[in-house]
């Protein structure tokens, strides 16, 4: 019998906006669209081949689908507590959770019965051409787990200097989806308190909102949360995230671009900038924005989580 494990993580702070409707932005004259509320703890968007979204409400646990033609659907019901999807190339999706001492993935397909599931072990990393890796869209690094003054020149590691450190950690063991498609790294696992469910477990990965799925070479965008920034950079071998470089001086709970290659940061609202990290303008949300993706059948559909509702910005 599978037991069901909470992990303690986290939250943005739950602010809601003053007015009762819809704020409009001030970028492009784009509007806000709810289309359901009322969830306890949104993380995790992802989103199909069709452009459906999917999520996670932490707090049930469910995994959830959204799509125009069926509005809400719940997609599984799990015991085993999930906290991040990707999809893999199969259309399957790959889910990362905190049961277990170092956590568990496992795979399913979301059109088949409930009962069908693949757990996923962990095994040594090997080199996987054009699969696509998940790494974090957002990360806390602010180095609580040892000490980080020199004792030679009592100099103290920066914020960016930790966050370049972890990041770029080739991992040696790796999760891959059944096909092959998608690998998920296996972070190191910080344990605090017993095994069980009472127990809190950490990880890059397992702390983030939601996941960001690329080929080894591609460039991606990703924010450092405890530093405030976000960064460009190149998703490297073993599950790494090298040459990364400050693209603006703003970071939060997400990040995500759109087919023309704006990139837009969830940070109280969401902030819009050029490829070149020109500040564009902003778009004004009743909550504040934990996790964006873009879907939609053209990809040109932002779909915003907040903790207890989910919206759609599309022109």
């Amino acid at each position: 019998m599978m037991t069901k494990v909470t992990v303690r993580r986290a939250r943005p702070m739950d602010v809601t906006s003053p007015s009762a409707s819809v704020a409009p932005s001030t970028f492009d004259n784009l509007r806000v669209q709810p289309l359901n509320d009322g969830f306890h703890a949104l993380v995790s968007p992802a989103v199909d081949a069709k452009g459906r979204l999917y999520f996670i409400d932490h707090d049930d646990p469910r995994i959830y689908r959204w799509s125009p033609q069926r509005k809400l659907e719940v997609v599984r019901e799990f015991p085993l507590d999930p906290v991040q999807i990707a999809f893999d190339r199969s259309g399957h999706l790959m889910v990362l959770s905190t049961a277990g001492p170092q956590g568990t993935v496992y795979s399913f397909d979301p059109d088949a019965p409930p009962a069908e599931l693949n757990v996923i072990a962990p095994t040594p990393v090997s080199e996987r051409a054009n699969a696509l890796v998940a790494l974090p869209r957002n990360w806390w690094v602010n180095g609580e787990f040892k000490d980080q003054i020199d004792p030679n020149t009592y100099e103290f590691t920066t914020l960016a200097e930790m966050f370049a450190s972890l990041a770029g950690e080739r991992k040696t063991k790796e999760y891959v989806s059944p096909d092959g498609s998608l690998v998920m790294p296996a972070f190191r696992v910080f344990n605090q308190g017993p095994l069980d469910f009472n127990g809190w477990r950490w990880t890059p990965a397992m702390q983030a909102h939601g996941l960001v799925t690329a080929p080894v070479g591609d460039r991606i965008f990703v924010t450092n949360e405890s530093e405030n920034m976000t960064y460009m950079g190149e998703v490297g071998p073993a599950g790494s995230l090298i040459n990364l470089k400050p693209f603006t001086n703003r970071g939060g709970e997400s990040v995500a671009t759109d087919p023309d290659g704006r990139v837009y940061v969830a940070n109280g609202q969401i902030f819009v900038y050029d490829s070149n990290g020109q500040a564009l303008g902003r778009i004004d949300v009743p909550e504040r924005p934990i996790g964006l993706v873009f879907g939609g059948e053209d990809r040109r559909t932002l779909y915003v989580l907040s903790q207890h509702a989910i919206f759609s910005i599309a022109k």
